[in-house]
C-alpha cells in the first residue's frame, strides 16, 4: 500500500494553489502522477472520506481536503466516526 503517497496527494492539493488548480481541473490527470493503488486512487476520485480514513489518511489532511470539497463538517465527523 502507498499511504504515503495518497497523504502527499492530499498534501500538495491542501497547500498548494498550484496543485489544487491543477487537481480540480482534471483529478485523474492529477492523480496518475502519484503511485497509488487502485483502491486508493478510487477512494480519492469518489471523495469517499470514510475509505480514504480508513486507509490511513489522517485527519489533520484529510479535514482541509474535505473542506476543499464544500464537505459540511457534520458529514465529515459522521465519515470519520464510521472507522472508529
Amino acid at each position: 500500500m502507498s499511504i504515503y503517497a495518497l497523504q502527499k496527494l492530499i498534501r500538495d492539493v491542501n497547500r498548494d494553489p498550484k496543485l489544487r488548480e491543477s487537481y480540480f481541473a482534471g483529478p485523474e490527470q492529477f492523480a496518475a502522477g502519484y503511485e497509488l493503488t487502485e483502491t486508493e486512487r478510487a477512494a480519492l476520485l469518489a471523495v469517499d472520506l470514510s475509505r480514504l480514513y480508513a486507509l490511513g489518511v489522517h485527519g489533520l489532511l484529510l479535514k482541509p481536503f474535505s473542506i476543499l470539497h464544500s464537505v459540511p463538517e457534520p458529514e465529515y465527523l459522521a465519515k470519520i466516526r464510521e472507522n472508529a
